[in-house]
């Protein structure tokens, strides 16, 4: 740690106490925790250090006092866990997180984003996204794992396809120079026929595919 600066305590948050978590993920200044039935909590900076252009949270536009923690300046601006709730979303079936950014894939298969848009890192055209906003040039996808790195985001499909975007803006990253504000498909050679791609992985200047063999 820094020199000076104090350790955080070990704090529990009621807010979740009880629940059965399936997953707990982190960015850079914000958590998701997502429970065995699907339901979705997240806390932490609503905006992060360098002012997102939308809520981290996806509890709707920002800057609302009564939803942080004030006992004490250092927390000041963090947000106690919360169910995201919106109409249409949900079950979650995965979630994931970068810095700025977070994508959702629901037990239907379809894909919701939210977070900083800057890059085009939410593969949608909404620049302020407050809530999870539904990614619709992949309805007809049905998606089962997401990846983020940065601004850059891949899912993976249940028919072993890979859709990419973002990297448009700041550092860009391994999504940059595709030509496209949105999701394009991924190709590559060399794999044989009897493999399909299950899942991805991203760093922000490259990218892993997991392919099984298929029986």
């Amino acid at each position: 740690r820094d020199r000076g600066v104090r350790p955080h305590e070990l704090t529990e948050w009621t807010a979740l106490r009880g629940l059965q978590l399936r997953q707990l993920v982190a960015g850079g200044f914000h958590c998701c925790a997502l429970t065995t039935h699907g339901d979705l909590y997240t806390f932490g900076d609503e905006t992060g250090h360098d002012g997102s252009n939308g809520n981290l949270l996806g509890h709707g536009p920002t800057g609302n006092p009564q939803n942080h923690v004030s006992t004490s300046r250092e927390f000041a601006s963090v947000c106690p866990p919360r169910r995201v709730e919106l109409e249409g979303f949900g079950p979650v079936a995965e979630v994931s997180c970068s810095t700025y950014t977070n994508v959702a894939i629901l037990m239907d298969g379809r894909v919701f984003s939210w977070g900083d848009a800057d890059g085009n890192a939410l593969g949608h055209d909404r620049h302020e996204c407050h809530t999870p906003q539904w990614i619709r040039s992949l309805r007809w996808q049905r998606v089962s794992h997401g990846a983020l790195a940065y601004t850059n985001a891949a899912v993976a499909t249940d028919e072993g396809r890979v859709f990419m975007w973002g990297g448009n803006m700041w550092e860009g990253g391994i999504a940059e120079g595709r030509g496209s504000e949105g999701p394009t498909e991924v190709q590559w050679a060399g794999v044989p026929s009897c493999y399909k791609c299950s899942s991805a992985a991203l760093g922000s200047e490259h990218g892993f595919l997991v392919f099984r063999k298929q029986p």
